[in-house]
């Protein structure tokens, strides 16, 4: 995949210095901007729970301790706790953007995620860590120098 593949081809230039990416929505791969690990607190049944602690080496009792909201009361399920960045498993955004500590054995509700344009977390990650804005159609639009950036980085995904 090369930096065109991802977003499209840019027009040559815009009146107001905004670019805009030309005729059909986006098809946004994740910018691991780690917006949906902070917004949406991840519900997991007592399997996904078991295959975790088992992946981290931590006895599934211990674990529930450490990693799971104890405020949740159903006894069938577990709900990942959240911290000050979100999702206890987040690692911090960086240079290759926010990481999941426990990405092999993610849960299947993560591993369903799929980031669109239309989606109002992966909008606020693209304004928020790419200083880009979807159009009501799904165009991303910004500074060529914002797009760029963006279309690089996804192109290394």
């Amino acid at each position: 995949m090369n930096e065109t593949d991802v977003c499209c081809r840019l027009p040559a230039s815009d009146t107001d210095g905004v670019q805009r990416i030309a005729e059909e929505p986006v098809d946004l791969l994740c910018i691991r901007c780690g917006v949906c690990c902070d917004v949406y607190q991840v519900r997991i049944t007592r399997a996904e729970a078991e295959l975790i602690a088992h992946h981290m080496g931590v006895e599934y009792w211990d674990w529930v301790g450490r990693y799971c909201d104890t405020r949740w009361r159903d006894p069938r399920s577990h709900l990942i706790r959240h911290d000050e960045k979100g999702c206890v498993f987040l690692n911090g955004a960086g240079r290759e953007g926010a990481l999941c500590g426990i990405y092999e054995v993610r849960p299947y509700s993560c591993r369903a995620w799929s980031a669109s344009v239309f989606k109002p977390a992966c909008q606020e990650g693209l304004r928020r860590f790419w200083q880009v804005e979807v159009s009501n159609d799904g165009q991303l639009e910004g500074s060529d120098q914002s797009l760029t950036r963006l279309r690089r980085f996804m192109a290394q995904l």
